[in-house]
C-alpha cells in the first residue's frame, strides 16, 4: 500500500468514525448510563440497534425511572440511522468537494437544504437537529445571510459535531490559517456561543494534526491543550450558564489527568448536551483509548449523555 492509499484510508475513517459513533449513540441518546445498562441487561450497545423504547404492562411508554427522564428523541429512527451530526458533516464535505475549497454560502446552502428536506407537516424535523441549529436554518431561509444567521441558544454541540471535513481539507492543502478562520464561520453559521464557536475549531485544528502530523498520544494531548488556550474567548454574561465554566479549562485538566480512570473523568467533565462537558469528555476518552480506538467508541457511547456526538 501507497503512502496516498495509506493517507486515502485514514481520511475514509475520519467520516466513518462519525457515522459510526453516531449510528451507536443514536438510540439512547441523552439517557443516563445506569439507564443504558438497566435497559440493555447489563450489555450496553456494543453493535447498532433501534432505538430503545421503555413500556409497561398495559404497553404505555415509561418517561421516567429512578435515575431519572428517559428521552426518545430518536424514537423515530431506524437501527443503523445516523442523526443530524453526520447528516451536517457529510453537506459540509460534498461542499468542500463540489467547490473545490471552502465557500460558506455553498456550505450553508447545502446544510440548510438537508434540513429542509426532514421537515414534517407538523413543523417538526426528523433527524434530531437541535433547537439553536433549527432557528438558525430558519433564519437563513427567510433571507439571512450565513454570516448574520447564528443565534446565541444554549452552548451546544453543533459546530464540534459537523467539522472533521475542514480538519481533513487543512491537511490536505496545509491552508490551515484559511481554514481555521472558516471553522470559526461554519461554527457560527448556526452558534454564537463562544464555547461552542470554540469546539469546532478546536476539533478541525485536532483532525488536522491527527491527519497531517501524526502526533505521539502526549503530544495530541499538549498540541490541543495549547490551542485550546490559545482560541477561546471568555464568556459573559450574556451566554447561557456562562458561571459554568469554560472549555479551556477542562481540557487543561485533561492534560493534567491523561491516565485518570474513565470514572473519575466522568464525574468531572460528564456527557451531557453542554458542549463545555461532551466535548472535553470526548477528547478524554479519545486519548485515553489511543491504542483501543474502537474499544474507546463503545466505552464513550455508554457513558450515555449525548452519545451520539460524543
Amino acid at each position: 500500500m501507497t503512502n496516498n492509499d495509506k493517507m486515502r484510508n485514514r481520511f475514509r475513517a475520519v467520516l466513518l468514525g462519525c457515522a459510526r459513533g453516531d449510528a451507536l449513540g443514536m438510540p439512547v441518546e441523552g439517557w443516563k448510563r445506569e439507564q443504558i445498562l438497566k435497559y440493555t441487561s447489563g450489555k450496553g450497545i456494543t453493535d447498532f440497534i433501534e432505538p430503545i423504547i421503555v413500556r409497561n404492562g398495559a404497553g404505555e411508554i415509561i418517561s421516567e425511572d429512578e435515575y431519572g427522564k428517559l428521552k426518545y428523541w430518536t424514537k423515530d429512527f431506524k437501527k443503523g440511522e445516523w442523526t443530524d451530526d453526520t447528516i451536517l458533516t457529510m453537506a459540509l464535505a460534498e461542499s468542500i468537494v463540489a467547490m473545490k475549497g471552502l465557500d460558506l454560502n455553498d456550505i450553508a446552502k447545502r446544510q440548510l437544504r438537508e434540513y429542509q428536506i426532514r421537515k414534517r407537516p407538523d413543523g417538526t424535523v426528523f433527524g434530531g437537529f437541535g433547537p439553536t441549529t433549527m432557528k438558525s436554518f430558519e433564519n437563513i431561509n427567510n433571507g439571512i445571510s450565513p454570516y448574520n444567521s447564528g443565534v446565541i441558544g444554549g452552548p451546544g454541540n453543533g459546530p464540534a459535531m459537523k467539522m472533521h471535513p475542514i480538519g481533513m481539507y487543512m491537511a490536505a492543502t496545509l491552508d490551515l490559517i484559511p481554514g481555521l478562520r472558516y471553522a470559526e464561520l461554519v461554527g457560527k453559521i448556526t452558534h454564537l456561543d463562544p464555547r461552542s464557536v470554540a469546539s469546532g475549531t478546536i476539533q478541525a485544528f485536532a483532525i488536522y494534526n491527527l491527519l497531517y502530523e501524526n502526533p505521539s498520544r502526549k503530544e495530541f494531548v499538549k498540541s490541543i491543550r495549547q490551542f485550546s488556550s490559545w482560541n477561546e474567548v471568555p464568556v459573559t454574561k450574556k451566554y447561557a450558564l456562562h458561571e459554568r465554566g469554560t472549555l479551556n479549562e477542562r481540557i487543561e485538566w485533561i492534560s493534567n489527568n491523561m491516565d485518570a480512570e474513565t470514572d473519575e473523568a466522568h464525574r468531572y467533565l460528564k456527557s451531557n448536551s453542554l458542549v463545555f462537558c461532551s466535548y472535553p469528555f470526548a477528547l478524554f476518552m479519545f486519548q485515553k483509548f489511543w491504542n483501543e480506538p474502537l474499544k474507546g467508541l463503545i466505552e464513550t457511547v455508554n457513558y450515555g449523555g449525548d452519545c451520539d456526538t460524543t
